[in-house]
């Protein structure tokens, strides 16, 4: 894989270094050119990797994600937002200066 990528970039610097200092405009077609030879290229293996573990990593992310939701729901319902016995004052009047 690395000796093709080196094979097509030094041909492509060849191929710059014999172009003239003073490049009118491009020629015609030269854009769709380019692009269906992009088009042609065969897939990076680790283009296609990459693409497998990044959809693997937002599934996990997504899991973990619900499975984080789920327990602070269970947690909140649990809890009590009345103060016990204990923790109200005797007195519930509150003197202002």
């Amino acid at each position: 894989m690395n000796d093709d990528f080196n094979q097509r970039w030094s041909g492509a610097t060849r191929a710059a270094r014999r172009v003239r200092e003073e490049a009118g405009e491009l020629p015609f077609g030269l854009t769709t050119r380019v692009l269906a030879r992009f088009e042609a290229a065969p897939v990076e293996p680790w283009l296609e990797l990459m693409t497998v573990l990044g959809l693997r990593a937002v599934v996990t992310s997504a899991v973990l994600f619900l499975g984080c939701a789920a327990v602070m729901v269970w947690q909140v319902d649990a809890v009590l937002l009345v103060p016990d016995l204990i923790e109200v004052p005797l007195v519930t009047e509150v003197f202002l200066p």
